[in-house]
C-alpha cells in the first residue's frame, strides 16, 4: 500500500550517501534528497580544495598573510546546486545542514573572521589578475556591482578542510578519476 503524499512530508527521513559515518535524521523526505544533493555538490567542491588553496597561496604580494587551508565554499557549491536545477533545488540552508554535519564530524572547520576577510582581499586581486582587461567590469555598473558582491561573498564563505577527516568522511575522494591531491594528502605549503 502507498502512503499519500501528505503522510510522506511528516515522517522522520535519514539521507542516504557516499559518507562512511552517520547520516542526520532529517524532518522529512524532501529534506533529505535536499541533503544529499548538497552533499553531492560539496563533494565536488571538495575535489578542488587543494588546488584552489595552492592558487591563493600562489598569488605573491596579494596572497594572504596566513597560509591558505584546504577550502570549500558552499556559496559556491549551493550556486551549482541552483544552476543545476534551474533554481528549483535545495536552498542555502539545506547546504548549511550538510555542513553543520561535517563539522561536527571535524571534516570541515570554520575560519576566523580575520581570515575570511583576507580571503575575501585575495580573491579580489585574484579576479582583477585573471581578468586585466576588465570584461567583468564592462558589465552594466549593476550587474559588475552585483556579480562581484557575489564572489565576495564566496570567498567569504570559505571553510577549512580538514583532508585527513574528509578522507574518512568520503574515501571516494582518495580514487577520483582525475588526478587531485587527495590520492596523497600533502599540506598546504606556500610555493
Amino acid at each position: 500500500m502507498r502512503l499519500p503524499r501528505w503522510s510522506q512530508r511528516s515522517r522522520p527521513t535519514t539521507p542516504t550517501g557516499p559518507a562512511t559515518i552517520s547520516y542526520p535524521e532529517l524532518p522529512t523526505p524532501a529534506a533529505a534528497a535536499a541533503f544529499a544533493q548538497c552533499e553531492s555538490r560539496l563533494i565536488y567542491e571538495a575535489w578542488f580544495a587543494e588546488a584552489r588553496a595552492r592558487d591563493l597561496n600562489g598569488l605573491g604580494a596579494a596572497s594572504p598573510s596566513f597560509v591558505v587551508p584546504w577550502l570549500v565554499s558552499p556559496t559556491r557549491a549551493s550556486s551549482g546546486v541552483a544552476e543545476d536545477t534551474k533554481g528549483r533545488g535545495p536552498s542555502r540552508g539545506d547546504m548549511q545542514e550538510v555542513i553543520d554535519w561535517l563539522v561536527l564530524a571535524g571534516a570541515l572547520r570554520p575560519l576566523p573572521e580575520s581570515q575570511r576577510a583576507e580571503l575575501v582581499r585575495a580573491g579580489e586581486a585574484q579576479r582583477v589578475a585573471r581578468d586585466p582587461e576588465g570584461r567583468f567590469r564592462s558589465l552594466e555598473p549593476e550587474h559588475a556591482a552585483a556579480f562581484e558582491a557575489f564572489r565576495r561573498e564566496e570567498d567569504r564563505d570559505s571553510w577549512e578542510v580538514i583532508p585527513d577527516v574528509m578522507v574518512e568522511v568520503y574515501p571516494e575522494l582518495r580514487t577520483t578519476k582525475t588526478k587531485t591531491a587527495w590520492g596523497d594528502l600533502p599540506g598546504p605549503e606556500r610555493p
